[in-house]
């Protein structure tokens, strides 16, 4: 038997542990779990106790330093994505990070400039692009079913989902942003990843915080939330094709949906709530067609298996920053559109 990949998660909040920690502890023969590091030493030692982990890093620098450590996760406030997958790599470690890769596009190109300059890989953990449903819908898109396709719509809409008021995910200067930076990076990246991801080269966004913004009252108080509950926009790209966004944490909406749609010139589909629909014509009469074909897998857990093959094979990843990129340079877009009030344009992708 091959020797087991020996593993490290930095970040044991409930994404760490729930999602990386969990998902790699399904594959022993393949996975030795090693170390947990958190900011919160509380946190990493009761990560560690639950998956019987033997090393508990007072540091993530102690972690890296190890070089028994073949890889990590690093699942951490979005704030610290970058400089702990940057230091990693140059320590030589390949690294599963959480999404979104990066507070902004330029830190995302660092990400890639280390990957290179130290032989490793990268994946980024969008977990919606390893389901079966969305394999299957990858396949479907590439096999010609849908023709052309010129126009998207996606968004991730809860009626009332803010975040824990006070924690990092309602902090800027943590998160990055709001819910534009939190959902829109799975469903904006899934839609893309469907169709080859062109290049984009324009955008129109706003942004708007009506649920948000309550002042802090006393020393203790949490920190206000500053940043949106509701991001929509435009986005177009080089080939044509156009999208629609809109994405929020709280919203007088009727119900909570996520959904990818895609409107091609031979069909259409519709990905909502995890339910995919196939749109077409048959006889002269639209049809609708339900695949039979559901998600089976735990959170994570094809994620882990994929990561766990390309490090055994040296592959590349499917969920590769490069791409990670091209969203960030969206997600920038977006916002700058937003706060000058015109379309602003995206340069290309330089790595």
């Amino acid at each position: 038997m091959a020797k087991r990949l020996r593993y490290g998660l930095i970040g044991c909040g409930g994404c760490g542990v729930g999602k990386h920690l969990a998902s790699y502890a399904l594959y022993p023969d393949e996975v030795e779990l090693c170390a947990v590091y958190d900011f919160d030493a509380a946190k990493a030692k009761a990560a560690a106790e639950q998956y019987r982990v033997p090393q508990v890093y007072a540091t993530y620098e102690e972690m890296l330093a190890d070089p028994r450590i073949d890889f990590v996760s690093v699942a951490t406030p979005n704030a610290f994505h970058a400089p702990i997958t940057i230091a990693a790599l140059e320590a030589g470690k390949h690294v599963h990070v959480e999404k979104p890769i990066s507070m902004n596009a330029e830190e995302a190109e660092a990400i890639v400039e280390a990957k290179n300059r130290n032989g490793k890989l990268v994946m980024v953990g969008l977990n919606n692009r390893f389901t079966e449903l969305s394999q299957f819908t990858k396949q479907y898109v590439d096999e010609g079913h849908l023709g052309e396709v010129y126009h998207i719509r996606c968004g991730w809409r809860r009626r009332r989902g803010i975040p824990s008021w006070g924690g990092w995910f309602t902090q800027k200067a943590l998160a990055g942003g709001g819910p534009l930076i939190d959902l829109g990076v799975h469903f904006i990246d899934l839609s893309l990843h469907f169709i080859g991801f062109p290049e984009p080269v324009s955008v129109s966004g706003a942004t708007y915080s009506k649920f948000t913004g309550k002042p802090a009252k006393g020393k203790d108080a949490p920190p206000p939330m500053d940043v949106e509950d509701l991001a929509v926009g435009f986005v177009r790209f080089a080939n044509g094709c156009t999208m629609s966004i809109e994405y929020s944490w709280a919203s007088n909406v009727e119900r909570e949906e996520n959904f990818s749609e895609l409107m091609g010139t031979k069909g259409g589909l519709r990905l909502l709530n995890g339910e995919l629909t196939l749109l077409g014509e048959s006889c002269g009469v639209p049809t609708n067609i339900v695949p039979q074909i559901k998600n089976t897998s735990s959170w994570g857990e094809n994620e882990a298996k994929h990561f766990i093959e390309c490090m055994r094979r040296r592959r590349e990843p499917l969920a590769k920053p490069e791409e990670a990129v091209r969203i960030m340079r969206i997600i920038d877009g977006l916002y700058a559109s937003a706060e000058s009030g015109r379309e602003v344009l995206v340069s290309p992708v330089a790595v």
